[in-house]
């Protein structure tokens, strides 16, 4: 009966099903966006919907705390931990957790989306927040689970948002693949196998600048023995595992208990709650009403503004991160580009990324020219784009959040592996400062055009038998 119940109210909403009960668990004034993968408004639980009696829990007083669940999930994956971080001292305007797509077994979502759906709802918090609390938000804090992980990196790398994250939590993520990912994937599901499988090109390209950026600080935490998170069998056990952050092999590590977490329990039991919320605690809190600092260059020399702040300076193409010795001033060597960020120890605040380099001569008059092969359109499957500028020594940057990239922005370091539907937004820089007009193209790469394809032969050509198995071994 309540099956029954349930299509009976799908057809009397124009084949929608009625929403559940947490869909509208935002408070009165908050904008929830529309999620990039479903096209419909972000649901999911934040804020305080009722005034509380305390005042000094109408509105954040430490950083704010992001849940992103992860494939066939939604905002209720958090429930445990909304629960747990309460009972820690947390207030509601401080906890956060949006559904950013399918939550389907038969739908998994994208990085690449999830990853435009997650910039426009943490723009969205900000503002309320902001609204609400008569300040900016500078920071948050972030708890990430399984695809989340990567979506939140992608994010990160793609909207050069890192000093907006205080501490960064990666609970089981497939950082370095996972064995369920395959290069020849079928289906809708097909998306995320691209980006996941086990040396892929889309991870070549999240961890080539380096797996933790800016003064971020970052942990994860996973099993590490291969046996209790079968995603992550012994020769996959520390992908979950980042250079340069803390890591937490869990279920290898832990003394004294028998039995291990599994991939779900990781982000859900009482003990890794724990230890989540320890490691939030232990960030100092940036002071509420600070500016961010500033890289200034004064010639081919930068410095970092106030004075007691410094800079962090990394070349060879790789992204400066806390472990980057600090520097007053920085000289930029000829013919190298540096990446930088200036942070500030007092106010617990840094600057965004930027890239920075010698200029050579004089400079040109010459408009800064970017094109892109192939310019766009339609795809079946993944495609490879590269992206030349007219000066060689451009730097280009890129991005696929829907802004416009900065010198901090997503490196092109060769040629690109877009495997989803995204709309790309390039520029390129010269040492001297001038900038191309933004290269702005639409990549739609999707199932639907190879089974149109292969619906068009079997018209022409209905004794041709077409192939849409993938590259997959029968039986397997």
């Amino acid at each position: 009966m309540p099956l029954l119940v349930l299509a009976l109210a799908a057809c009397a909403t124009g084949g929608e099903p009625p929403p559940r009960p947490h869909e509208r668990a935002f408070p009165d004034g908050f904008r929830p966006p529309l999620s990039q993968a479903t096209g419909r408004p972000v649901y999911g639980w934040g804020g305080a919907r009722r005034q509380p009696e305390a005042a000094e829990n109408a509105s954040p007083s430490r950083t704010p705390v992001l849940f992103i669940h992860g494939n066939t999930e939604d905002a209720t994956f958090w429930d445990a931990a909304r629960r747990s971080f309460r009972e820690a001292g947390w207030n509601d305007d401080e906890l956060w957790a949006p559904s950013y797509g399918w939550a389907s077994t038969a739908r998994f979502d994208a990085n690449d989306a999830t990853a435009v759906t997650l910039d426009a709802f943490v723009d969205e918090v900000q503002r309320y927040l902001g609204g609400k609390s008569g300040r900016p938000i500078r920071q948050f804090d972030i708890v990430a689970h399984s695809l989340g992980v990567t979506a939140v990196r992608q994010w990160l790398t793609q909207s050069n948002r890192w000093h907006q994250v205080r501490s960064f939590v990666a609970v089981a993520g497939a950082n370095h693949g996972v064995w369920t990912a395959r290069p020849d994937a079928r289906g809708p599901s097909r998306t995320s196998s691209f980006e996941l499988y086990r040396g892929s090109p889309w991870l070549a390209q999240l961890n080539a600048g380096g797996e933790t950026v800016g003064a971020m600080r970052t942990m994860t935490l996973y099993d590490g023995t291969g046996r209790y998170d079968t995603l992550f069998p012994a020769e996959d056990a520390d992908s979950p595992a980042l250079a340069g952050a803390v890591n937490i092999a869990f279920n290898r590590e832990a003394r004294g208990w028998a039995g291990g977490h599994d991939h779900r329990e990781l982000a859900s039991a009482p003990a890794t709650l724990a230890v989540i919320a320890d490691f939030l605690r232990a960030g100092p809190e940036p002071l509420p009403n600070a500016a961010p600092p500033t890289i200034v260059r004064d010639g081919d020399q930068l410095h970092a503004a106030p004075a007691e702040a410094r800079l962090h300076c990394a070349g060879d193409g790789r992204d400066p991160d806390r472990q980057t010795p600090p520097q007053a001033t920085v000289t930029l060597p000829p013919g190298q580009w540096l990446s930088c960020y200036a942070h500030s120890p007092a106010s617990g605040l840094s600057s965004p990324l930027a890239r920075h380099a010698a200029a050579a001569g004089r400079g040109s008059n010459a408009a800064l020219q970017l094109n892109a092969d192939p310019a766009g359109g339609p795809f079946p499957q993944p495609v490879t784009v590269t992206l030349r500028a007219s000066d060689p020594a451009a730097l280009i940057v890129y991005s696929i959040t829907g802004r416009q990239p900065d010198s901090g922005s997503a490196r092109y370091r060769g040629p690109l592996y877009l495997p989803s539907p995204v709309a790309l937004t390039a520029v390129a820089i010269t040492p001297d400062g001038r900038r191309s007009a933004p290269l702005r193209l639409r990549y739609d790469i999707g199932l639907e055009v190879d089974e149109a394809l292969h619906s068009l032969q079997r018209q022409l050509d209905p004794t041709a038998a077409a192939d849409d198995r993938g590259d997959r071994p029968d039986g397997d």
